[in-house]
């Protein structure tokens, strides 16, 4: 397989993002209201306003391969979301009371374990609390891809949180046979499994995710929309409860 220019740019953008993010003083951040901006075009989002929080590492691809062949199609769909991105980020029906939490993840992304693991303290803190909203958002090739549709297939089967915990202790799944022995070790139906991975709805429910991402600006993984917050990469615990508590105590809810 050919490695392109391109995608050697996205991997280091992507890694240099999160490094520098890592790297913020974050928890020198307490006692200290944190500031954010207005999505203006996505109202009521916002972003954090801290340095580093944006990746501009789109900058540096400028020119390099020349449009995507499916650019005009995945613009088409972002601009469908843009009024009214709740139903899509966050799913429908969701109780006022509760803050929900979209995570964008890529299963070769080594940041988003750790994050994920921030994740599931927070959540179990105040159950209550809290809803997890995932999306898939492979970008690291085929083998992320695969991957990403044996979770959203797995959803459809109520074991995609379980599918994924065990794609992360394992080795990458690169082939279906792959995907086969850890679906039957969770005792999935593994041929419905396989076939939904293949189905249109699947490839819906990813091309949805992709919009949601360009909408709001993660162009690499980890992302998260807590509330009306989004955050672009890996984030200590310490803020993401911060974050949290504030979302909580907002009067009115997100969507």
């Amino acid at each position: 397989m050919t490695i392109r220019r391109r995608d050697l740019f996205v991997v280091g953008g992507i890694i240099a993002v999160i490094y520098g993010l890592r790297a913020l003083p974050w928890d020198r951040l307490g006692g200290r209201e944190l500031s954010y901006v207005d999505i203006e075009d996505v109202p009521p989002f916002r972003r954090l306003e801290l340095a580093g929080q944006t990746s501009t590492a789109n900058i540096a691809l400028v020119g390099l391969d020349g449009p995507l062949p499916d650019a005009g199609a995945r613009r088409a769909r972002m601009e469908t979301l843009r009024t009214d991105p709740c139903p899509a980020l966050f799913g429908n029906n969701s109780p006022d009371a509760v803050v929900p939490i979209a995570y964008f993840s890529e299963f070769r992304c080594p940041f988003c374990r750790a994050l994920e693991r921030d994740l599931e303290t927070l959540l179990a803190e105040d159950p209550a609390a809290y809803r997890l909203v995932q999306h898939e958002l492979p970008i690291f090739g085929p083998p992320s891809e695969l991957a990403a549709r044996a979770s959203v297939a797995a959803a459809r089967q109520g074991k995609q949180q379980e599918l994924r915990r065990r794609f992360m202790r394992t080795p990458m799944v690169a082939e279906e046979a792959s995907v086969r022995r850890v679906a039957e070790t969770l005792d999935l139906d593994v041929e419905r499994l396989l076939i939904d991975m293949s189905s249109a709805a699947v490839q819906v429910e990813l091309e949805r995710t992709r919009a949601l991402a360009d909408l709001f600006g993660f162009i690499g993984t980890p992302g998260l929309v807590i509330g009306r917050t989004v955050l672009t990469g890996a984030v200590p615990l310490s803020l993401l409860r911060e974050i949290a508590q504030e979302e909580k105590a907002e009067p009115v809810p997100v969507c």
